[in-house]
């Protein structure tokens, strides 16, 4: 008899559990919006989809956001003796990066020409805009150095490039955060350079 009482208590638990479990189904997937049902593992993998939502639409934005411009890039002639001219497409994520994104373009030529990039031994770390004044931090390799008359067009080139942004109106130079005398020791490096100079 006490046999019969205990299978009878079992089999009444699991019907009870069993339909408890259904009724919670429903309601929770109709509620993930609320987060309600942390009662049950089960709940929280059908109320985890929600939070992929909100973060896939802020993915899509920003690979869509990606800013496409036409700019001007400047180069060395294939002798290297005078600046040459050539419209570039950069593509940036965020309005901040679009000088160093600019800038980049300077260290290589198009690959349809004989144009010699002049910016082989700089690195852009950061360009910041401040009151119309561009600070500029880069860093210097040995490699790709300039005598006197490419550093001489290599800063006209990173002139040249940055003053087409109307909101640049003086760039200041700075070599691993500091302020150097020249770039490559041939030319001297104001502090800083001012459009029309």
């Amino acid at each position: 008899m006490n046999k019969h009482i205990i299978i009878g208590f079992v089999v009444t638990g699991a019907i009870a559990m069993a339909l408890s479990g259904c009724g919670q189904k429903p309601a929770s997937s109709g509620t993930t919006s609320q987060g309600s049902g942390s009662q049950n593992p089960a709940n929280n993998s059908v109320i985890s989809p929600a939070p992929k939502q909100d973060v896939t639409p802020a993915t899509t934005p920003a690979q869509s956001k990606s800013i496409q411009a036409q700019i001007k890039a400047y180069y060395g002639d294939e002798q290297a003796t005078k600046l040459v001219e050539k419209e570039v497409t950069i593509n940036y994520p965020e309005e901040k990066e679009k000088y160093t994104t600019a800038l980049w373009t300077l260290k290589k030529a198009p690959a349809d020409s004989k144009l010699v990039p002049l910016a082989d031994a700089l690195g852009f770390k950061s360009a910041v805009l401040k009151d119309k004044k561009l600070t500029l931090d880069i860093t210097l390799s040995g490699e790709g150095r300039l005598g006197a008359p490419g550093e001489a067009m290599l800063l006209q080139a990173i002139q040249k490039t940055l003053f087409q942004f109307p909101e640049v109106d003086a760039i200041d130079i700075l070599v691993d955060g500091k302020p150097v005398e020249s770039l490559m020791g041939h030319m001297d490096l104001p502090h800083p350079m001012k459009r029309g100079q």
